[in-house]
């Protein structure tokens, strides 16, 4: 049953996801569309929509290019700087243990100043920590190749993180990732997607699309998750960094080591004297000459007294192919904050011998014995006793006679010198004479007779430690014979290993010493009897076959030859190999291999170099090729014929069709021969088709070419040339000629002096990049020593001759749009600019159209403008930044303005409108004379020729001064002006920019004045220290607006309007009521007598009536005069009254108070 069941066979999926996939890969053609069926025909449906692909794959080709620059990096980098910015108590402390631990697996408590690690085998990075201070700010971002921008994820992006971002992009832009941590504050997962969210995007506006933002979860025992950590390292650890334009032409020092080397004599004598200090650290940026001048950002320029090369304090590792470093190989280098273990100085290395992290290793029971010995190994074997013969005499140690084991060093002492993997004898009195005179056969018979009991316990103990290793005898520089394994050559060229261990190894070796030499004695004259009978022993091969017949030199020559002299009685023997060769079996092991000694002196190179003459490449010159002579001879004779016997001889070029005509020749044939020309040129064409030549035209000399050929490669040189010029290889064939410029050209810079010695090399091209050096300065501030501050970096910029000087510098400049205040011309400012920081006062101006400067009293606000001020002449292109004042503690932001440096002159003319009032003091007809305008007539002959012009628009001209009054002048103008208008000189005067700088000098600054230093101050800051008000001009005052009301009116519509206007609309005019017409009255002489007298009697009575009132009102003020005075005698009776009565009071309560208690 079993045999007869079949098994269950595959069935495919006829449904479900996998199923559709596998049908629409395997469509038939009825099922495809038309445009899968055929593309061609549906590619270019619009030339619009063509053309905007192209662009867009253009576009996206071209944004990936950059400009060629030539790589500079030298073959073994300087570490990088990696700066950690962030605000206070965000965790950048925290971040860097982490990341120190990580790379060395060590736990630094207090760290200050740079601390460098190795992070692989060809990287190392120098960690820095950046303070909140405006000015470390800005050296830090000089400086640093990486930054980790430390951000607080409950904070968000705080003020310095955007100050640090605008510090970056004026000096130059480094490689920047944010790390966002305190993400543990958010309790709810939502919440902290959505904070990482909203700040990565924030943070690509501010750098990028696709910026890296790192996240710290969370603290466990005060350190972030290892993992987390290890994965940030690991981005640190191949970041590719972009040269920036500045650093890679300015040399720079980032100083981790600082030492006074003053007299202590002379700082006794006066602790405020000049010191004498040297700074260490890694050279980078570009090559740096000793003696030349450098900036100290915070400190100033000063001129290197002397400059030199040290060790490398934390080297990277030897090239090997495994991918982890171990732990040896994790170098820390903090000299300022205690760690590295080795620091190197001008003639002395200081080792710090910690105790070790291993614990040691028990001893055996051997070892452990001997260990407790109470005598020493030298006094047991001197009295140790041994019998050579049994029941003869026993020995002592003592007896052994150690002169004769030493007769053939002539009485010179020796010394077992102990080598990883290598014994040797050195003679300690010989000298390179004596040695160079020995015979290198004796000497290794010497070595290797002397040495078999010390190559046989080597080997022993290489088999007990691993696999066992083939040894070879070498001779050292000395002459002497030494012994090592193959697997130790890298270790030869690599130099030898660590001094400590070679020392104790050295000194363990001299004990045993003595006890080898009376162990050997009874190998005593052994070499010279070997000597004596190779000297005397006859060699009966050379004296049957020659001197010359079986050694080494001629064996080349020897082969050649098939019989020998006495007609092949001796026939060399042969034997046969895999590759047809014969080879000589007495030649075969001719030489002992105990004695090939191999020279080390002789290196490849060196050897290629010795015999390079002797041999010949490439071609012939025509003058000196044998076979090109010949035909020259065959051309210069021709035929000639035996006179003799009558024999004709012709010449084999003139039979072979050629007629060994030169160049010249052929070119004044070309002109007779244009269809040979033809002929060559469609030959040359249908080669380029790709036709290839044939073997015997590529082999064939100039001087065995026919005319025609001859022809044909010449313009086959001149079409490669011209397609050459003219045609393009590729879209992007000049882009990669670019590129390959520049690789050759760095190529050129690293292969130029790299055989040369590095003392010699230092003094042509000066101290490289990635060479750690000691920089010595004289004359330096006490406070640099007195005042050290290992959180503030000490940065020591290199510069150009040009740089040195001081100028005129034209900026462009544009006030940060964060900034509150505008910025006013002639107030200081603090400008860092290169490697230094500076207070000076600019001028700000406006470039016209006719190219005048015109000075502006504030900066716009949200466009740029020029500016000009005293500073160091700086290249252009060099971007800078401003601040008002280092020494604010506020929450605003500091940054003052950004800008690039235009151009560099030594004079700058800034100009100033001036407008001048006058008023007319006599006019005529076409001219005037004007006063109050000028002061003097020295002013009025300045201006003498000056443009005027009238309120009303007529223009006129300064003539002559008057000589009364002061400043008067003559004018004259285009028409009569009038004694009301006033007359404008509008004019522009040249301002003078005061060579003012001051460095800021932040480094010679105490702790506490760091913080509150503030160089020159501002008048509007001096007014409100003293409480001035600021000083108004009458004019400068806003007048009130008199404006004259103004009478309205009345409406007029027309009449035709009014007709068509609906009623309600009309104006609805009333008329005024007339007035009551009324009849004069026109009086008899009699009646206009009556009306006179009684007009006259009634001013009379009014008067009388005035009068009355007015002496009434006297008689009122006397009467209250008087009522007043009464009243005042009435209230000081009252007064009396009222005291008399208070005593009479006061006296009966007494009386009262006295009976109730008596």
């Amino acid at each position: 049953m079993e045999e007869n069941d079949p098994k269950k066979s595959h069935r495919p999926r006829q449904a479900g996801r996998k199923a559709e996939k596998k049908k629409s890969k395997n469509k038939h053609e009825q099922e495809l569309t038309a445009k899968q069926r055929n593309p061609r025909a549906f590619a270019i449906q619009s030339v619009n929509k063509a053309a905007k692909a192209f662009r867009r794959t253009a576009d996206i080709k071209t944004r990936k290019q950059h400009i060629p620059k030539v790589d500079r990096t030298p073959t073994e980098p300087p570490p990088i700087v990696v700066a950690i910015v962030g605000p206070p108590k965000v965790g950048k402390t925290t971040l860097l243990k982490c990341l120190v631990k990580n790379f060395t697996k060590q736990k630094l408590t207090n760290i200050k100043g740079p601390v460098t690690v190795v992070a692989g085998k060809n990287r190392r990075l120098t960690f820095i920590e950046c303070n909140n201070d405006i000015n470390c700010m800005i050296d830090v971002g000089k400086i640093a190749d990486l930054v980790l921008l430390m951000v607080d994820a409950k904070q968000g992006f705080e003020m310095e993180i955007f100050e640090f971002f605008n510090i970056c992009q004026a000096t130059g832009f480094p490689r920047c990732m944010g790390v966002l941590n305190h993400l543990d504050m958010y309790k709810d997962g939502k919440a902290v997607r959505k904070r990482k969210k909203t700040l990565k995007s924030r943070f690509e506006v501010e750098l990028y699309k696709g910026a890296r933002l790192f996240y710290l979860s969370m603290l466990v025992n005060g350190e972030y998750l290892q993992n987390e950590v290890h994965n940030l390292c690991r981005f640190i650890s191949v970041m590719k960094m972009t040269p920036l334009v500045w650093r890679a032409s300015h040399p720079y020092v980032l100083a981790d080591r600082i030492e006074d080397i003053t007299n202590p004599e002379s700082i006794r004598q006066n602790p405020k004297c000049d010191r004498v200090v040297s700074l260490y650290g890694y050279m980078r940026g570009t090559h740096m000459k000793s003696k030349s001048m450098v900036h100290i950002a915070g400190c100033g320029d000063y001129v290197i007294k002397t400059m030199t090369f040290l060790p490398d304090p934390c080297p990277t590792p030897l090239m090997e192919k495994r991918r982890s470093l171990n732990k040896r190989e994790r170098c820390i280098y903090a000299p300022m904050s205690g760690v590295g273990g080795i620091v190197y100085d001008k003639d002395a290395v200081y080792i710090d011998m910690g105790k070790s992290s291993q614990e040691e290793d028990k001893p055996s029971g051997l070892v452990a014995a001997l260990m407790e010995s109470l005598k020493p190994m030298d006094e047991k074997v001197r009295e140790s006793q041994i019998s050579i013969f049994k029941g003869g005499p026993a020995i002592s140690g003592s007896e052994f006679d150690r002169k004769s084991f030493n007769h053939l060093y002539s009485g010179a002492s020796t010394q077992l010198i102990f080598m990883p993997n290598r014994f040797r004898h050195r003679d300690k009195n010989s000298d390179d004479e004596e040695e160079d005179q020995e015979d290198t056969e004796d000497s290794g018979m010497d070595t290797d007779s002397s040495h078999g009991d010390d190559d046989s316990e080597d080997q022993e103990d290489e088999e007990a430690e691993g696999p066992p290793k083939k040894k070879r005898k070498t001779l050292n520089d000395g002459g002497e014979v030494e012994l090592k394994s193959e697997s130790d050559d890298d270790d030869d060229d690599s130099g030898p290993e660590d001094e400590e261990e070679q020392d104790e190894v050295n000194d363990s070796e001299e004990d045993d010493s003595d006890e080898e030499g009376g162990m050997l004695k009874w190998k005593k004259n052994m070499f010279a009897k070997a000597a004596i009978k190779h000297t005397t022993r006859k060699n009966y091969f050379k004296m049957v076959y020659g001197e010359g017949k079986y050694s080494g030199h001629d064996a080349e020559s020897d082969t050649d030859q098939k019989d020998d002299d006495l007609a092949g009685l001796f026939k060399v023997l042969k034997k046969q190999s895999g590759d047809n060769r014969q080879e000589d079996k007495h030649t075969i092991n001719k030489m002992d291999c105990n004695h090939v000694v191999a020279d080390d002196k002789w290196k490849l190179d060196q050897l290629s170099e010795e015999i390079l003459d002797t041999f010949v490449t490439g071609k012939w010159d025509a003058s000196e090729d044998a076979k090109a002579r010949l035909d020259e001879d065959d051309a210069m004779f021709g035929d000639f014929e035996d006179l003799e016997t009558g024999e004709k001889f012709v010449s084999e070029k003139k039979g072979g069709g050629n007629d060994g005509s030169n160049d010249e020749d052929d070119d004044d044939d070309d002109d007779d021969k244009e269809g040979d020309d033809d002929n060559a040129t469609k030959q040359v064409n249908a080669t380029e088709d790709g036709e290839p030549e044939t073997e015997q035209e590529k082999t064939k000399t100039k001087a065995e070419m026919t005319a025609h050929e001859r022809r044909l490669s010449k313009k086959r040189k001149i079409k490669e040339l011209f397609d050459k010029d003219y045609d393009t290889k590729g879209e992007s064939e000049f882009y990669d000629s670019w590129k390959q410029e520049a690789d050759d050209q760095a190529k050129l810079n690293r292969a130029e002096f790299e055989d040369m010695p590095e003392e010699q090399r230092v003094q042509f091209e000066g101290f490289r990049p990635g060479m750690y050096v000691r920089i010595e300065f004289d004359q330096m501030p006490c406070e640099l020593v007195e005042n050290f501050d290992p959180t503030y970096p000490i940065v020591i910029g290199g510069m150009s001759n040009i740089e040195e000087k001081l100028g005129y510098v034209n900026v462009r400049v544009k006030k940060h749009r964060w900034y509150k205040k505008i910025l006013k011309t002639r107030n200081p400012l603090i400008i860092s600019l290169g490697w230094r920081r500076f207070q000076t006062i600019p001028f700000y101006y406006k470039l016209e159209d006719n190219m005048r400067r015109r000075m502006l009293k504030y900066t716009p606000e949200h466009i740029h403008c020029q500016a000009t001020f005293w500073g160091p002449i700086t290249p252009q292109g060099t971007g800078f930044l401003a601040v008002e004042s280092v020494s604010e503690k506020t929450a605003n932001f500091r940054i003052a303005a950004t800008g690039v440096v235009l151009e560099l002159d030594q004079s700058v003319d800034i100009e100033k409108k001036l407008k001048l009032v006058g008023a007319p003091l006599k006019v005529f007809k076409k001219s005037a004379f004007i006063q109050n305008m000028f002061t003097s007539s020295l002013e009025v002959a300045k201006f003498q020729g000056a443009r005027l012009q009238t309120v009303s628009g007529l223009r006129g001209q300064v003539k002559k001064a008057l000589h009364s009054p002061p400043g008067a002048f003559r004018a004259t103008f285009e028409d009569k002006i009038r004694m009301s208008d006033i007359v404008f000189l509008k004019a522009w005067v040249k301002l003078e920019i005061p060579k003012f700088i001051m460095p800021v000098t932040s480094l010679l600054l105490s702790p506490q004045d760091k913080q509150v230093w503030m160089g020159m101050r501002t008048i509007g800051h001096l007014r409100h220290e003293r409480g001035l008000p600021v000083t108004q001009k009458s004019d400068s005052l806003y007048k009130p607006i008199v404006r004259p009301e103004r009478e309205r009116k009345p409406l007029v519509i027309p009449r035709d309007l009014k007709k068509r206007l609906p009623f309600k609309d009309t104006p609805k005019e009333l008329k005024e009521p007339k007035q009551p017409k009324r009849v004069a009255v026109v009086m008899e002489p009699q009646e206009a007598k009556i009306a006179n007298f009684l007009k006259r009697v009634k001013a009379l009575h009014n008067f009388k009536a005035v009068s009355e009132h007015r002496a009434m009102r006297q008689r009122a003020k006397q009467h209250q005069k008087k009522k007043a005075a009464e009243e005042a005698v009435k209230q000081e009776k009252l007064k009396d009254a009222k005291k008399r009565l208070h005593k009479i009071l006061g006296e009966m309560k007494k009386q009262k108070e006295g009976k109730d208690h008596s």
